[in-house]
């Protein structure tokens, strides 16, 4: 609940792109519930969670694994063997 993450601003547009700002996670979970509860709408504007390295933040979590059918992905592959960023193209459903 205590780790910042980076929020884009979907509402502004900036050198073609949406700002960010850095909020707790609690935070933002906050807002979103809020954000549903008011039909989609808020004083805020639409705030997405976007370019969180979650794994990075916390290495010695199990956060997701890849299911063998999709684990020979190249782009894994590649991220894996140059072993310089933590992207993935991941399932985030149930583990199992």
């Amino acid at each position: 609940g205590e780790a910042v993450v980076p929020v884009a601003k979907c509402d502004v547009k900036e050198y073609n792109s949406n700002p960010k700002e850095q909020l707790p996670f609690k935070e933002y979970v906050q807002y979103w519930q809020e954000y549903i509860r008011n039909g989609y709408r808020s004083s805020r504007g639409c705030l997405y969670l976007k370019d969180w390295h979650l794994s990075r933040a916390f290495p010695e979590q199990d956060v997701y694994t890849t299911p063998v059918y999709f684990s020979s992905d190249w782009l894994n592959e590649y991220w894996d063997a140059v072993a310089v960023d933590d992207y993935r193209f991941v399932y985030m459903g149930p583990k199992g």
